[in-house]
């Protein structure tokens, strides 16, 4: 039975390796001319308010310039430890997490950068969750020559490097029809997200089974309710998921990004195993697929069920945590779906 629950989850999602993350290709139309994003890339590393580490610096000036020269779908973790890290042939991402560490550093830096003395850019460049090709966003109608041209470059070193980049904003204002890839006007990426928890199941019919999937559940609740970064819904015992999703679409807006969190329990003996998932709702694509395992004692279900919940959502909103990109204010409901 509990099986059957999770090939059901794998037919309804692409699964992903745990851990790891594999790259998304953007379309090369996308976001403009390869100059025009080779100069927002030169002004933001020439930003002294862009808090990035060196070696972060490089891993973001590679992923950019192999994404410009069409090889997108190079850009792995592989590839990056080698070229950017100076890893050898025997890199195994799985056991060494330093470009996934990197990664999570740099979306930081990034996200610090852009809601703070870079808000007012008119480009903005992100690396996605799960990916790390880059995404270049045009943020409004600002003059990019103007607000390029208006940065404090502190070096007769950055100066001299920014020839070529007066030539590339140039070329941007040749450009009469903008081609960079709009969002609503705005519009931000960081809060627009909603995780829809499904109800703990279980396939099993035994007291302690079905005690610690409730017990569990209201952990769960409890835990990931306390994140302010990203709104939570929760699914009722009597309710179907797929009802409580499409009334959280309703609600919340296509610019949304909907989530859902599936956990399944199975006791034994002297064993809990928790199998929990989160997919992207519009994609079906499992983003991460876990597994808890921690020692049974009947007396001690209600402090598992809340070390469980608490190791739930560490994965998810912790450091490098698989939504731990949506960091802003936001309103937590404990399903207020109902009609």
């Amino acid at each position: 039975m509990l099986q059957n629950y999770q090939a059901e989850i794998y037919r309804n999602g692409v699964s992903k390796q745990e851990g790891k993350e594999e790259p998304q290709v953007a379309s090369p139309g996308e976001g403009g001319t390869s100059e025009e994003k080779a100069a927002v890339l030169e002004a933001l590393l020439q930003n002294s308010e862009f808090r990035a580490s060196d070696r972060n610096r490089r891993f973001l000036r590679f992923v950019v310039e192999e994404t410009l020269a069409g090889r997108a779908d190079r850009i792995k973790a592989f590839t990056i430890a080698v070229d950017v890290f100076g890893r050898d042939a025997s890199f195994d991402a799985t056991v060494d997490p330093i470009v996934r560490i990197a990664a999570g550093q740099l979306r930081k830096s990034l996200r610090d950068y852009y809601e703070g003395p870079g808000r007012a850019d008119p480009v903005h460049i992100s690396i996605p969750l799960g990916a790390y090709v880059p995404i270049f966003e045009k943020r409004g109608p600002t003059n990019l020559f103007a607000a390029l041209a208006s940065r404090h470059f502190p070096s007769r070193r950055v100066w001299a490097a920014g020839a070529g980049l007066v030539t590339a904003v140039a070329l941007l204002l040749s450009v009469t029809t903008p081609l960079w890839l709009d969002v609503p006007t705005g519009a931000n990426r960081g809060t627009a997200a909603v995780l829809v928890l499904d109800t703990a199941r279980t396939s099993q019919v035994t007291a302690d089974a079905n005690q610690f999937a409730e017990m569990l559940n209201d952990a769960l609740w409890l835990n990931v309710g306390r994140e302010r970064a990203i709104r939570s819904v929760g699914v009722r015992p009597h309710e179907q998921l797929e009802t409580v999703v499409s009334r959280v679409k309703a609600m919340y807006g296509p610019e949304s990004e909907v989530f859902e969190l599936l956990t399944s329990v199975q006791v034994e003996a002297d064993e809990v195993r928790v199998y929990w998932h989160l997919l992207n709702s519009a994609s079906r694509e499992v983003q991460v697929s876990s597994l808890v395992k921690e020692a049974f004692s009947p007396a001690a279900k209600a402090a598992l069920a809340e070390t469980t919940a608490a190791r739930v959502a560490a994965a998810l909103f912790g450091y490098e945590g698989a939504l731990a990109q949506y960091q802003a204010d936001a309103t937590v409901a404990a399903n207020s779906t109902e009609d």
